[in-house]
């Protein structure tokens, strides 16, 4: 971020400086001897307490470990492995790995001495799909490599590295015998131990290397001990993917893709079941707690006492994913003393302090999923999967909750009606109207339409809007139409109130619709083409002499792909980051007026006063051009 923007940050300073004040943490040392200064922008609601838990991040790595004392990381590449200050960050040495960039590092452990690292990367070979290992040690001292074992190719199995890296357990499948096959990486005696039975393993974890337990599991859970094979107990989770035992075999997780269990190993009880996505990370500390990623945050689970506890901590913003896709967390680990805590993403590998406290004064939310501000600016409307609320946009007050399901979990657009009367959205039947000052829902509760031999359920709808005069219903919906193949994406204009359909076309890929403040008339907006008028009344494209005067535009902070951008009402542009911090990582933007109002991925929900950005464009005498007017979010 600081690279691509370095030229216009250094002919700027003094401006970013100037500009992030408003954003400081209220509870630092600047945040109380500097108030918001005039010609800023001021924070409504949302704005950070402290400092965010992040302490550095590194690029890339699909692997990484804390040597036992904690203030060294060992972060593993295609390249080799690279060891860093657990403490800063700041890189110690590179090995160059001595195999081929076909293996990409799996698993890496630090030996005990704190002298080398083990590491066990994969390779899969295509067309056939087979899976093999190979474990390579690293000498910290001479600074070397060396190969010293490799698997052959076969279907994939699950393999686990020891604590010290001292052994490797995966399991093998072989004359209707499945066995747990134990490697020593030091050269010495290898250890099969059978399970007495054909079954598939689907998971294994190893305990501690004084603990001297492996847990496997198949149709059950067994925990055994190495070299003999003794089975030390048996646990029953229907469907169980994945199992995790404790350091010193005392606690067992075990995950299917929706739910996790805490086990008493020695109890043979299930202590405590929670809720898991497909994307969720766990880990057990030394001290047997274990931890939980998921993207709402984290989660310590503490079975030490004679109840098991929880404790809550953030995620910094820059954590999440720019996509919004499942398996962001890749995995996570805390150091030795708990500290800290590493969170490795598909991105990158983040090392944060552990505060079991919120960073912001109110709690993050992870439920919206839509915005939009009133045309004066003075009421903000946010919608969840299960309610439209209203907001107060001058003072930050919630003012109504109206509870409506939403059948899309991600995206419920929602949007006022020009002079802010009402409110419309999607619901899980169809489209619904809120009445703004009652704070309800208009009957008929729903306007249900279909294209001709479809399914409303099938529907996605991406657009909606009120005209002026609350007599019609715009929206924009796609459906997939199967005789042609394609996605089909049109716009259709209901009466209001009795829902009947007017009329409908077909718009292409026109993403946004507005409906002009004093007359009938639609704009369809395309990126990269000329805007389109359309007459509601006639459904007839129409060339306007003057469109601005119908559609007016906000005239401040708006959001075009990536870029966030400053418009002022002389037309003039200013950079990002004379408005917003560029971490913010922007989910959800809406600003109209005076008013800007910024949903993060995090869960930040940031309510804005913008008005004081001409007096600060004035301030800094600001004059850039069009094309330096904007920052790239990198």
């Amino acid at each position: 971020m600081l690279l691509a923007n370095s030229d216009l940050i250094s002919k700027r300073p003094a401006q970013l400086y100037y500009s992030v004040l408003p954003f400081l943490p209220s509870d630092t040392y600047l945040a109380r001897q500097c108030p918001t200064p005039r010609g800023c922008i001021s924070v409504l609601t949302g704005r950070e307490y402290s400092w965010t838990s992040s302490l550095f991040a590194l690029s890339g790595g699909t692997v990484a470990a804390f040597a036992r004392g904690g203030h060294m990381l060992a972060v593993g590449r295609e390249d080799g492995i690279h060891i860093y200050n657990a403490s800063n960050g700041l890189l110690n040495s590179s090995i160059r790995t001595m195999s081929s960039k076909d293996y990409t590092p799996y698993l890496a452990a630090f030996t005990e001495d704190e002298c080398g690292v083990v590491v066990v990367s994969s390779h899969r070979s295509y067309p056939n799909l087979k899976f093999s290992y190979q474990v390579e040690k690293f000498d910290l001292v001479k600074q070397n490599g060396q190969i010293c074992r490799i698997t052959s190719p076969d279907d994939f199995y699950p393999l686990k590295l020891s604590e010290y890296g001292s052994y490797v357990a995966f399991a093998e499948h072989k004359n209707r015998d499945t066995r747990i096959c134990i490697w020593k990486t030091d050269g010495g005696d290898d250890i099969s131990i059978s399970l007495g039975c054909a079954d598939k393993v689907r998971d294994l974890d190893l305990a501690g290397e004084s603990a001297h337990l492996v847990a496997v599991a198949t149709t059950h859970i067994t925990i055994l001990s190495i070299p003999s094979g003794d089975v030390q107990q048996t646990l029953y989770h229907k469907d169980a993917e994945f199992v995790h035992i404790s350091r010193d075999g005392s606690f067992l997780a075990s995950r299917t893709w929706g739910e996790a269990r805490l086990w008493s190993i020695a109890k043979r009880a299930s202590l405590a079941r929670f809720k898991t996505e497909r994307g969720c990370s766990v880990a057990f500390s030394r001290t047997n707690r274990l931890y939980k990623a998921e993207d709402d945050g984290g989660r310590v689970y503490d079975a030490s006492a004679t109840r098991v506890t929880i404790k809550s901590f953030p995620f910094p913003s820059i954590v999440y994913s720019d996509v919004p896709v499942p398996h962001t967390f890749k995995s996570i680990l805390p150091t030795p003393d708990e500290s800290r805590i590493l969170i490795r993403t598909m991105h990158d590998i983040q090392v944060c302090s552990l505060k079991f406290t919120d960073h912001t004064r109110d709690a993050p939310r992870h439920d919206i999923i839509g915005i939009d501000f009133s045309g004066d600016a003075s009421l903000l409307a946010l919608s969840t999967r299960i309610t439209i609320e209203i907001w107060d946009a001058r003072t930050g007050q919630r003012l109504h909750v109206i509870q409506s399901r939403s059948r899309n979990p991600r995206f419920r657009r929602v949007a006022f009606s020009p002079k802010g009367e009402l409110i419309v959205s999607v619901s899980e039947d169809g489209i619904i109207v809120v009445d703004v000052r009652a704070g309800v829902l208009l009957l008929p509760i729903t306007y249900s339409f279909s294209p001709p031999g479809q399914d409303l359920t099938e529907m996605n709808i991406h657009c909606v809007g009120i005209s002026f005069d609350l007599s019609k219903l715009a929206v924009i919906g796609s459906w997939y139409d199967p005789a042609s193949d394609k996605v089909i994406r049109c716009l259709y204009v209901l009466d209001l109130p009795s829902g009947t359909l007017l009329h409908n076309l077909d718009c292409g890929d026109t993403p946004v619709i507005q409906w002009s403040s004093a007359d009938q008339y639609l704009l369809l907006e395309t990126r990269g083409r000329n805007p389109r008028y359309l007459n509601a009344e006639t459904f007839q494209e129409e060339a306007l002499e003057h469109p601005g005067d119908r559609f007016q535009r906000p005239n401040h902070l708006y959001l075009e792909g990536i870029m966030l951008r400053i418009r002022l009402s002389s037309g003039r542009k200013g950079p990002l980051f004379s408005a917003l911090p560029s971490n913010l990582d922007v989910e959800y933007f809406s600003s109209r007026g005076d008013r800007a109002c910024v949903f993060n991925r995090n869960g930040r929900l940031l309510l804005l006063n913008t008005s004081g950005l001409e007096t600060y464009m004035e301030i800094c005498d600001i004059h850039f051009e069009p094309e330096v007017s904007c920052i790239k979010l990198c």
